[in-house]
């Protein structure tokens, strides 16, 4: 069985519209929570830039709300030395616990002793670290049989037997390479041939079309690509009809073209037919979970919690119901048992 890990850092977010929306108010720097019993709940996110983030924000304020908590929302806006010194404004602020994508849980290790020395739990969200109470993950971002990563790869398999696939991969991020190995080990267990593997370092749809584009003179009977998130799974795609292919629908003979996240531009092109699939993490469940697991936490409960994905094609794709749409609460939030 494969283990649980980690596997992608993807869903990022503007620290203004955090830090305006979704801040709940402080709590004394020494005691933490309130006389009722109330906690608050702390969230250091890695980067202000996808909408994944905002609705993991948007929904930890109404979970910390359906509770009776308060909530500290800061953006790192990838630094670890800014994660850092969130952290440290956390704990000033009186947090109970911390939720946070960790950017280098090594550089955070002085900060994760502080936390414990005030008994604030912390709570790692697609990140592992020793020093965590509980954990948060994506099924998109931990490697296990069954999960998404072998399910991306029998897909190819079944749709394109014996499949050249190019891989995209992202920034030398620890998660983010674990990402990458986890499909490339369901790739060859599955059948399908990995023929090129290239890191999209820049983060972003125009570099991945670059590097596309450069691959397939490489390539040009390419079955399929694999990118790391949707922003890289949209530049290939354009890369590929800028070629003159066609993107592989369910139906056609076109290059197989896959992304994750379920970013709203992934879901609008795989409606037209310029993106095979997204494998959608839910992050407006992920914050409810996020606060799950504090919950949990304070009930003295363990709370490792993984949250369930969907893969969007053309298939079901008339069963989507945006993020702003899904409805949940602390009782049913989607969670893979």
């Amino acid at each position: 069985m494969k283990s649980k890990t980690p596997v992608a850092i993807a869903a990022l977010i503007p620290a203004a519209l955090l830090l305006a929306a979704c801040s709940g108010g402080t709590t004394d720097a020494e005691g933490g929570g309130d006389d009722s019993g109330a906690w608050s709940l702390g969230y250091s996110t890695p980067v202000g830039a996808q909408p994944g983030q905002q609705q993991i924000a948007e929904t930890i304020g109404a979970a910390t709300t359906e509770l009776g908590w308060s909530n500290e929302i800061l953006d790192a806006n990838l630094s670890v030395d800014k994660q850092v010194s969130d952290v440290q404004t956390m704990l000033q602020l009186g947090v109970n616990a911390i939720g946070l994508w960790a950017l280098d849980s090594n550089a955070l290790r002085s900060a994760y002793a502080q936390a414990a020395s005030q008994d604030v739990k912390l709570i790692g969200l697609n990140s592992e670290a020793e020093e965590f109470d509980g954990t948060v993950s994506w099924q998109t971002h931990v490697c296990l049989d069954g999960g998404p990563s072998d399910q991306t790869a029998e897909y190819i398999a079944s749709a394109k037997p014996d499949a050249e696939v190019i891989v995209i991969g992202g920034p030398p991020v620890a998660s983010i390479t674990a990402t990458v190995e986890c499909f490339t080990e369901a790739a060859e267990a599955a059948g399908i041939t990995i023929v090129n593997q290239t890191d999209n370092t820049a983060d972003d749809s125009a570099t991945a079309a670059s590097i596309v584009s450069d691959l397939l003179l490489q390539y040009p009977d390419v079955d399929a690509i694999w990118s790391y998130n949707d922003a890289s799974a949209l530049g290939a795609s354009s890369a590929i009809t800028q070629a003159g292919g066609t993107i592989y629908d369910g139906s056609n003979d076109g290059v197989i073209t896959i992304g994750i996240n379920g970013d709203a531009d992934a879901i609008q092109a795989v409606e037209q037919g310029r993106l095979t699939g997204t494998w959608d993490p839910n992050p407006p469940a992920t914050g409810w979970a996020m606060v799950k697991a504090a919950e949990l936490l304070k009930d003295g409960e363990a709370a490792d919690l993984i949250v369930e994905a969907t893969f969007w094609t053309a298939e079901n794709l008339a069963d989507y119901v945006a993020p702003e749409d899904r409805v949940y609460t602390l009782d049913t939030i989607p969670l893979v048992e």
